[in-house]
């Protein structure tokens, strides 16, 4: 049997996104698990003879082979049914539009997408499987669609979401029924409600940001308090607002925001709470309203965000020219590197600022010979690094001048200009645009690479490299999408990995993208290099176009500017060295200047440079990473360099932690056994471990490491790091300080390094300890199992020769590894045990004996314990 689930308090989103999941899988059977939003109870008690739905209660778990889940991963949300969700045999499809957790529950197939509705999802599928649809079930879909989006207002509507209203109103979509249950009546109580938290809503100031904050004491629950919220926002037309409402020994905080700038689902997740980043709410107990108020507060101010300050907008390096600089001298130096303007400084301090109207009006009057001291201005107001951006506004425009410098202890370190302030507010800048290279002509045309785009990519990853193209248009960038993510587009297959190389300066045009997106940037200003975060942690890196210097075999690289061409040049290998443009007007189009796409089609790994593996020798193992994953073939040249280059032992060079990361990128492979039995023929290996022998008994070894992480994995709920268990396979020759030594060496962190040496030295005695007995009570298999960490465990299951000692893995992770006592310390204290050492003793025994089947409930826990210390109480007390 087929269930759809979402989770409790259904809302429209989640209600519309079970009916469009059954028109997709019409055998399943929807299931509402708690309650449901008033608006939703409405809609269901009309439409009750259209919908047939199942109460959890009438449901035969044992007969459910598949959970499809909608608008939520979190197990504990699915109330009743969560234990399906983890349940051996069952697959679980999940269709949500919300981040990941670390509460997530194993999932078969995922068709999460970053849209604003889950119900988007849904109706995108059905559209492309030409299901049809009728006018009441495209009415409910646009319900969906138009609650979780704020009917295509809030931040996280894309693209996708109006797309698909568009399309449920070509199918007819009732606008009547939308708007009724949308915006349903007040109930009399709401009315009472409405005006008690509009007299009682404040603004308080958050770092620059309007919060209304409202507060109310109810006595009783008043449903729907969360319209109430919304409506009041509308009024007031602010974009942030909190409402705080007591019942009892219950606090209820309610969130809703319009601003990318201030996340309520963040903020009151730390409050216990949970939701959107522009819808939430939190409930608290044993609590008064004026102390959650007062919490709140602080959590407004630590995570709202704060305008940018100085040091985070000004134009640095700053230039400075000296007071007795002539006009003219100054004039080319702003010629030469674009500047409006320069600080002048005598004795490394401020004492005016040259700017082009100056220059000008000197060069007029024929005074290009004279110093700047005598047209500079004065009177100048400098401001510090932390000066916030609002502060730097007002300072340009009350004292009309176009820069204004900024100043550390005496030392002018950044120069800020109207330009600086527009980009900072509204992404706004200009600069030259480089031309672009001509390249051979593609086998695939614009158009091609743009639906293998749309294909391949997430719509937020679509949305995102379009937003890139159009940005680079107006600030004069040429952008290009590279690497790794380009070579798998033309081989149709998924990858997240976003390369992003810019003609110009990366780092200044990855601050237009993240200040556009409100993403936080991470700046390497030695490589030109950039990492921009966005929501839920998605990253993009940009580089600018660069060529690269080896100084001697296996350095780091020396880097300079340069064009895309020669940027592609510097790649490992043809495959890799392919570009494809993402500026409107060359959308698409693919840049391939070394016959990369030829490569592809051969199946063939071709080197660029024939020092390529000497002056980088972890290209070696990148090359055999890449043809065992494709299926392709070293290319015949490509492979005698690299033979030649193994004899040179360039790898010796390597620093252990380059080695390290290799190596650890080798066991991530899907067939990591085949990189290291190519890697072992090319005599690669040996930099590694002498010990390491790849060989049959590996091989075996590997394939039981496979097995046994698709038999446990279910058990773990945060996942194993199957690479580090591949790792213990390749180490498990060593011993004693061995393994330690070997970490020591390489570097790894330290819960790693305590993992696989636990692995290494500890498993194979306790699989021998498991094997040794015929017979082994409950308490001593987990007295052996319950130190070992998850990758212990799947090390040890295949590890073991005997079916015996799988059995017994399997056995404590299913019955005992959730065994639990009901009685604690505070139990024993009231038993008259007084607090000692002897706790650690009387539970430990006590869970022995309740594992082996001699105290399975609270009354005979507590029977053992007084039947075998309790003439003990006694002692302890004296």
């Amino acid at each position: 049997m087929e269930l759809i689930v979402s989770h409790a308090n259904t809302d429209f989103d989640s209600f519309a996104a079970m009916v469009a999941a059954q028109k997709i899988y019409p055998d399943a059977k929807i299931v509402l698990g708690g309650a449901q939003n008033r608006n939703v109870r409405d809609f269901l008690a009309l439409h009750d003879d259209v919908i047939e739905t199942y109460d959890v209660k009438y449901i035969d778990k044992k007969t459910v082979s598949r959970l499809i889940v909608v608008d939520t991963k979190i197990g504990r949300r699915l109330g009743e049914l969560q234990d399906l969700a983890y349940k051996p045999g069952v697959e679980v499809f999940i269709f949500d539009h919300h981040p990941p957790t670390s509460e997530d529950v194993p999932i078969a197939r995922d068709f999460s997408e970053k849209v604003g509705a889950t119900t988007t999802i849904l109706v995108d599928i059905i559209r492309d499987k030409g299901i049809p649809i009728t006018p009441f079930e495209a009415t409910l879909f646009a319900l969906g669609i138009h609650e979780d989006t704020g009917s295509l207002t809030f931040k996280t509507t894309t693209y996708d979401d109006a797309d698909a209203l568009a399309f449920l109103m070509a199918n007819k979509a009732n606008i009547d029924m939308i708007y009724r249950f949308l915006n349903p009546a007040l109930s009399p109580e709401q009315h009472q409600l409405f005006d008690r938290l509009l007299h009682a809503a404040s603004v308080i100031d958050i770092h620059g940001i309007p919060v209304i904050l409202t507060k109310a004491v109810v006595t009783e629950y008043i449903e729907g308090g969360s319209v109430v919220v919304h409506k009041i926002a509308d009024i007031e037309n602010i974009e942030v607002i909190f409402a705080v409402l007591s019942q009892d020994d219950h606090v209820y905080i309610i969130g809703r925001s319009r601003t990318d700038l201030v996340d309520v689902g963040k903020i009151l997740e730390e409050m216990g709470g949970g939701g959107h980043a522009q819808a939430a709410s939190a409930t608290l107990k044993d609590t008064d309203i004026n102390t959650v108020e007062q919490r709140l507060i602080r959590e407004l101010s630590d995570h709202i965000k704060k305008p940018p300050v100085a040091r985070q907008i000004m134009s640095t390096p700053v230039r400075t020219v000296g007071a007795d600089i002539t006009i003219r001298e100054a004039n080319k130096l702003m010629i030469r590197y674009g500047y409006s303007g320069l600080p002048v400084v005598e004795d490394g301090k401020l004492v005016g600022l040259i700017g082009r109207r100056e220059i000008d009006k000197a060069a007029h009057h024929g005074l290009s010979h004279a110093p700047v001291k005598g047209f500079m201005m004065h009177r100048i107001e400098p401001v510090s690094p932390d000066t916030p951006l609002p502060d730097i506004q007002r300072l340009l425009s009350d004292e009309d001048i176009g820069r204004v410098p900024v100043v550390e202890d005496d030392k002018v370190i950044g120069i800020i200009s109207r330009t600086d302030v527009l980009k900072a507010l509204g992404g706004i800048d200009y600069f030259n645009r480089s031309k672009t290279m001509q390249t051979a002509k593609p086998q695939y045309s614009r158009g091609e690479i743009a639906q293998k785009i749309k294909t391949l990519l997430p719509t937020d990853v679509q949305v995102f490299l379009r937003e890139v193209g159009d940005l680079a248009d107006e600030a004069g960038y040429s952008v290009y999408l590279v690497g790794g993510i380009v070579r798998d587009l033309l081989l149709n297959h998924r990858n997240l990995d976003v390369d992003i190389v810019v003609e110009g300066d990366a780092i200044e045009f990855a601050k237009l993208v993240a200040e556009k997106s409100g993403a936080r940037i991470r700046a390497h200003h030695k490589f030109g290099t950039a990492v921009v975060i966005g929501p839920h942690e998605f990253r993009v890196d940009f580089a600018s176009a660069r060529a690269e210097f080896y100084e001697r075999p296996a350095a780091l690289p020396q880097v300079e500017p340069t064009s895309i061409r020669q940027d592609l040049a510097r790649r490992d290998f043809s495959i890799n060295a392919m570009a494809v443009s993402l500026n409107a007007k060359d959308y698409g189009k693919l840049l391939d200047f070394f016959n990369g796409q030829r490569d592809l089609k051969n199946g063939r790994i071709r080197i660029l440079h024939n020092l390529s593996f000497i002056e980088d020798p972890t290209r070696i193992f990148r090359g055999v990473r890449f043809e065992q994953r494709l299926g392709f073939k070293l290319e015949s040249g490509t492979e005698e360099l690299l033979r030649k280059a193994v004899d040179m032992d360039p790898i010796g060079h390597l620093s252990d932690y380059r080695i390290r990361d290799e190596l650890m990128l080798i066991l991530a492979e899907d067939t990591p056994f085949k990189v290291l039995k190519r890697l072992s023929d090319l005599d690669a290996l040996k930099i590694l471990e002498p010990s390491i022998v790849v060989d049959n008994s590996l091989k075996s070894l590997f394939t039981g490491i496979d097995e046994a992480v698709r038999e446990l994995d279910h058990h773990f709920a945060a996942g194993i790091q199957k690479r580090l268990i591949y790792l213990a396979a390749l180490l498990r020759g060593l011993s004693g300080e061995g393994p330690d030594a070997w970490c020591e060496r390489m570097k790894l962190r330290k819960a790693d390094r305590a993992r696989l040496t636990e692995m290494v030295l500890e498993v194979p005695q306790a699989v021998k300890e498991l094997e040794a007995e015929l017979r082994m009570k409950n308490s001593a298999i987990y007295k052996i199992l319950h130190p070992l960490s998850p990758e212990a465990l799947v090390f040890a299951y295949a590890l073991a020769l005997k079916q015996k000692a799988q059995k017994l893995i399997h056995y404590y992770l299913t019955s005992l590894k959730g065994v639990r006592l009901s009685v604690d310390g505070r139990t024993l204290r009231k038993m008259g045990f007084p607090p000692s050492p002897m706790y650690n003793i009387v539970l430990r025994e006590l869970l022995a004996a309740k594992l082996d089947g001699k105290a399975e409930t609270p009354e005979e826990e507590l029977k053992f314990v007084a039947e075998r210390f309790g003439h003990l109480t006694g002692e302890l007390n004296n």
